[in-house]
């Protein structure tokens, strides 16, 4: 028999949470540097893992192929990364930050600080920690790849 809890719709109140906290995040973003939360993580991955592979961004934000490109376009023609074919394997791309991809990543950081401040204010050291052992667990339980760059590292 299912454990019910009517009161806790989870699964539902993450979603619309993640949804609203998310659109709100890309306005702002949009109108103060040009650029949606997503372009602001892969320049933050980028910063740290100059020259990876196009797969390689696509395993870090969870993107499919398709969603992956359509990304990596938008943000060359916007001059924040250049797509180069690889060297060693010429079916493959390689993504190198801009001078303006580095400085919307750096602009984009107080942004990120702003709503992690925001988002954890009010709440205690030890409700922290419980949220973030619940979020962990989720990640954990659901992960389809290796732990990517977003998430917390053991240790």
């Amino acid at each position: 028999m299912i454990n019910e809890k009517p009161d806790h719709n989870f699964l539902f109140k993450i979603n619309l949470a993640q949804r609203l906290l998310m659109n709100h995040v890309d306005r702002e973003l949009k109108n103060k540097l040009g650029v949606t939360a997503t372009q602001v993580a892969a320049l933050l991955y980028l910063k740290k893992n100059d020259g990876c592979f196009l797969v390689d961004l696509s395993r870090e934000l969870l993107q499919n192929k398709s969603a992956i490109t359509t990304l990596v376009e938008r943000m060359a023609k916007n001059e924040l990364l250049e797509k180069v074919p690889s060297a060693q394997d010429r079916r493959a791309s390689q993504l190198f930050l801009t001078p303006k991809g580095r400085q919307i990543c750096d602009e984009a950081l107080p942004f990120a600080q702003k709503y992690n401040n925001g988002l954890s204010e009010d709440l205690s050291p030890r409700e922290l920690d419980t949220i973030d052992t619940f979020l962990d667990g989720i990640i954990g339980q659901y992960k389809t790849v290796p732990l990517n760059f977003f998430h917390k590292k053991p240790g």
